[in-house]
Order: structure tokens, then C-alpha cells, then sequence
């Protein structure tokens, strides 16, 4: 029979079924789906059980007589001897509270001293012909004999994805701090980093607060059947049945199986297979403080991804600039925006060529690609402006010059710099944005961060697309193509 029919037939809750199974009283059968098949013998030893526990024999006493190291006569005379001591003891105070109030004395006349001895003497003696006037409930199960078990499913998943989620947004700011463009990173990778960081961090999150994040702010808490935090190891291994039974570790079909699998288990109310053995606690949920915790959370993990973008995205170096200086600025502009470029500049502000690439090296040697010729325009030793351009005459075979890429990162590399630039990226972007929009084949002015983008075209029988990735010759014999971008300070 399953969990529910047990529950049924023995009126015994699931919680305290499962308790007394992981307290070795209990040894149900396993279905071929993983969950238990109970029997009638099951069942009358749960009775058993039940009957006991009401009486008040402890579970190390019911062990024994499952072990038959105890007999039950042996476990009743324990229990009736105790049960005397505390009779005797409640008659005691009985007898103590009667005289007390008998004797008219108020709390600041009370002397405690000969109450105090009356209640440690030895036990008062039956009182013959006692009656019960009203017969006592019989007691019920102890409370200590569950393990609490939460199976709320939307707490428990908005714990989680509030978990994981925010690691991921930690995780891309602390990307993005290194130098490197969050943007251009392998969505894949970042997820197999996610989980990987979070194998490790959770088993010390649970060993050290009970808690996770999420939990935390959603009023949950896991520990150990002592009260205690459980230990990294238990919480190591508790994770890895996590992935394996609850997410499948990420095997297409088979996750969306086990995911399934355990949305069935919270609605039935059943703990989750890596639950076992560890109290899941919720305080009671109130909806507005605990969605307003998550939202304040959530939102100043974002503010702090965000802020730290928008400074990775500054360049090193603020202020007036050398010649050096804005090499320096553009070579890591240009690393930001597109790794893949082959162009970077010296300390003299000259271009050289990466060789790590062996296309970039025959592409260059065979003339595919053209670069741009960069001059300076400096005032007081600092740069001011920065002049873009590539001429080329009767020209055969289709040219990359990529000029798009190389415009932005040089405008950044010099607007950037100004001291009164804004963090947020919201206030620089807009330059960017438009530029990437622009048609490159036509001249076009842009303005903004106190800098102005100049763009000019002249040809004969050349074609250039809009994106200015590629100008080809339209006429192998006689044509013509000049491009001049500069990029100049305001104010």
C-alpha cells in the first residue's frame, strides 16, 4: 500500500510514518518506481507502534524490542515505574498548592523554604479510594516523532532560482570586473559554471547559516535531525541528489521527467528523495514581506551587476591622454568589443597586427584585409582628436576594413576619458547605439559624451554596405574609395 493508504487505514500522519521509518522502526518495501510499498505487516507494526508511543515508551526502547533485546514486560514495567515517579511528584505539588493556598499568604509574605522542601520530599502515598471524576484524552503522538518537511513547490522553487539566478548576475558582474565583455561569453559556459560554483557553495551556505539566500528570505530553513546545520558532507551529498533526482542532470527528456517527478511529490505532500533525514522548515508565510525581501534583494543584486558593467566598460586611463595613453585605452576597448580583432596599437599609437590568428596572418598577407591609417591631433601633449582613414586605387578582389568596430572603440577610448563621463551606461550608450545604426556607405556626424564622430566617403565604381564590413571594386581597371573618420573632443 502506498503512503496515503498507510495514513488512512492507521491514522497515523505521513510525517510521523516517515520519522519512525528513518528511526529504523519502520522497513518498508521499494516499488520499481522508487516509492514505498507498505504491507500489513507494515501495518501492524505501525499500530504497534502507535500504541506504544502513546503510552509514552521512548524510541530507544521500541528499537530494542524490534531488536529483542528488551521484552515488552521489561518495557511496560519501566514505563509504569516511571509513570508512579510522576504521579507521585504531581500529587506532591498537588498537596504543596493546597496547603499554600490555605495558608492565606500573599507573594510578599510567601516563604518559599518550606514549600520548596515539601516538594523534594519522598513520594506522598496512594490516597485510598481515589476516584477520577473525568476521565483524561488519551495522549497523543508525541510532536517530537516528525521530522518537519516543507513541501510548498513555489517557495521552494523561488528559493531556489533566486539561488542560482543571482549567482549567475554575481557572477557575470565579477566577468565583467576582469576586463572581459559579459556579453560575448558562452551562455552554456556560464550556466556549467553556475552549477559548478553552487555544488560547492551550497553545502558550506547550509553547514554555516542553515540557509541559503533564497531560503532565507523565504523564511526557509534545513537541518539535521539533532536541530543542528548539517555537515558540509551531508549537505555535498544532499545536493548531488538533488541534481540527479530532481533535475536530471540536465539530460534532455529525463530532467523534464525528474522535474515532473518532483512537482508530484510536493503536491502529494511527500518529501523529496535528497530530504530525507533533515528537518525542512518554513515560518509562516506572509506574502508581502517575504515577495517585498526577494524583490529588495533581486534589485540590489542587479544595481550592483549593473554598476559594475558600466565601470568595466570604462577605460583605464581618465583625463587628458598621451598618444600612449589612448593606445593603452584603445587596445582594451577593442578587446571589450570584439576579442576576435587582429588590430591593437603600439605606445607610439602605431598599428600592429596579433599573430595568433593563422586567417588574420594569411588574410593580411594576402591583402584581404585593410587597415586604417590613424593620425593624432594634440594640444598641450594631449590628445584631442584622433583621424581615421584608408585610401585605395584601382583596386581588384573585395576589401574588409571592418571600420565599425575599430570607430567605436576608438571614440570610447577618447569621449570615455573625459572626466565628467557618467557611470551608468545609460548615459554613454546612446553614441554607441546610433553608430551601430548608421549607414556606412554615406558621410554622417554624430555628437555626444562631449566628443563628435566625423564620417566621410568618396568613391568611384566602389560599392560599400551599409555595415562597412566590405568595399569591393565594381571596375577591376579604374576605381576609387577614400574613407576619413574623426573622432574629436568638445569643449
Amino acid at each position: 500500500m502506498t503512503s496515503k493508504e498507510m495514513e488512512a487505514r492507521s491514522g497515523v500522519p505521513r510525517a510521523n510514518i516517515r520519522y519512525y521509518e528513518s528511526e529504523g522502526l519502520l522497513s518498508p518495501a521499494r516499488a520499481k518506481n522508487g516509492y514505498r510499498d507498505y504491507s500489513e505487516a507494515d501495518l501492524a507494526a505501525l499500530e504497534k507502534i502507535k500504541l506504544l508511543r502513546r503510552l509514552g515508551v521512548g524510541v530507544e526502547e521500541l528499537r530494542a524490542l524490534r531488536r529483542g533485546s528488551r521484552s515488552l514486560a521489561e518495557v511496560l514495567d519501566s514505563r509504569m515505574a516511571a509513570l508512579a515517579g510522576e504521579r507521585g511528584t504531581l500529587e506532591r505539588v498537588e498537596q504543596v498548592c493546597g496547603e499554600l493556598r490555605r495558608s492565606g499568604q500573599t507573594f510578599e509574605t510567601l516563604d518559599p523554604g518550606p514549600c520548596l522542601s515539601a516538594l523534594d520530599a519522598p513520594a506522598l502515598p496512594a490516597a485510598e479510594g481515589a476516584v477520577w471524576w473525568k476521565a483524561p484524552p488519551a495522549p497523543a503522538l508525541p510532536e517530537t516523532d516528525a521530522l518537519p518537511v516543507y513541501t510548498g513547490l513555489t517557495r521552494r522553487l523561488l528559493a531556489r532560482l533566486f539561488d542560482e539566478y543571482g549567482l549567475l548576475w554575481v557572477l557575470l558582474a565579477a566577468i565583467a570586473l576582469t576586463g572581459h565583455n559579459p556579453a560575448l561569453t558562452s551562455g552554456l559556459a556560464l550556466q556549467f559554471a553556475v552549477q559548478v560554483i553552487w555544488l560547492f557553495l551550497e553545502p558550506l551556505l547550509l553547514r554555516l547559516f542553515g540557509a541559503t539566500p533564497g531560503k532565507a528570505l523565504l523564511g526557509l530553513r534545513i537541518t539535521g535531525r539533532d536541530g543542528e546545520n548539517l555537515t558540509y558532507s551531508q549537505g555535498f551529498t544532499r545536493h548531488l541528489m538533488l541534481l540527479w533526482h530532481g533535475e536530471g542532470l540536465f539530460i534532455p527528456i529525463w530532467s523534464w521527467i525528474q522535474m515532473l517527478r518532483t512537482a508530484r511529490r510536493c503536491w502529494n505532500d511527500e518529501p523529496q528523495p535528497w530530504d530525507e533525514g533533515t528537518a525542512y522548515e518554513a515560518a509562516p508565510f506572509r506574502p508581502l514581506r517575504h515577495a517585498g525581501a526577494l524583490a529588495l534583494a533581486a534589485a540590489l543584486i542587479l544595481v550592483c551587476s549593473e554598476a559594475a558593467n558600466s565601470f568595466s566598460q570604462l577605460p583605464p586611463n581618465r583625463g587628458p591622454l598621451t598618444v600612449a595613453e589612448f593606445a593603452e585605452n584603445y587596445n582594451r576597448q577593442a578587446a571589450y568589443i570584439d576579442p576576435s580583432s587582429a588590430w591593437r596599437l603600439d605606445e607610439a599609437g602605431a598599428w600592429q597586427r596579433l599573430p595568433d590568428s593563422p586567417w588574420t596572418v594569411a588574410a593580411y598577407r594576402d591583402g584581404i584585409v585593410q587597415g586604417m591609417d590613424i593620425h593624432y591631433t594634440l594640444e598641450g601633449g594631449a590628445v584631442r582628436a584622433v583621424t581615421l582613414e584608408r585610401r585605395m586605387e584601382n583596386r581588384q578582389g573585395a576589401t574588409f576594413f571592418l571600420p565599425a568596430d575599430t570607430v567605436a572603440a576608438a571614440f570610447t577610448a577618447l569621449a570615455w576619458s573625459r572626466e565628467d563621463t557618467p557611470l551608468w551606461t545609460g548615459g554613454r550608450k546612446p553614441v554607441i547605439n546610433d553608430l551601430a545604426e548608421r549607414d556606412w556607405s554615406g558621410g554622417f556626424t554624430l555628437r555626444g559624451n562631449g566628443a563628435s564622430i566625423t564620417w566621410e566617403v568618396e568613391s568611384r565604381n566602389f560599392y560599400i554596405d551599409r555595415d562597412g564590413f566590405m568595399a569591393a571594386p565594381t571596375d577591376d581597371g579604374d576605381n576609387f574609395l577614400s574613407c576619413r573618420c574623426t573622432i574629436a573632443l568638445e569643449g
